[in-house]
């Protein structure tokens, strides 16, 4: 399965000063394998304080443990999505 990942904040919210939210966000990304998740690609918009995953994960229980220790972190949207082939 695949999932479109937005993540939103704003600016007093941001984590750009923040060690401990700096790490947090960033074992997104480190601990994916051990939840099952492959990340294909992670984008952000500094100035709109977006970042965007594209992730494929077995389970969206794998999801759920995965961002469960961010998501007091800003607003986060989840979406299953279906890769479609080119021709």
């Amino acid at each position: 399965m695949y999932f479109i990942v937005q993540h939103r904040h704003d600016y007093s919210t941001c984590h750009a000063h923040n060690p401990e939210s700096i790490q947090a966000m960033g074992d997104i990304v480190t601990s994916a394998a051990t939840h099952n998740i492959t990340i294909h690609g992670h984008f952000g918009n500094r100035l709109e304080h977006t970042n965007y995953y594209i992730i494929e994960a077995i389970s969206m229980e794998d999801v759920d443990a995965l961002f469960e220790p961010v998501l007091e972190l800003g607003d986060w949207e989840i979406t299953p999505v279906i890769k479609k082939l080119t021709s």
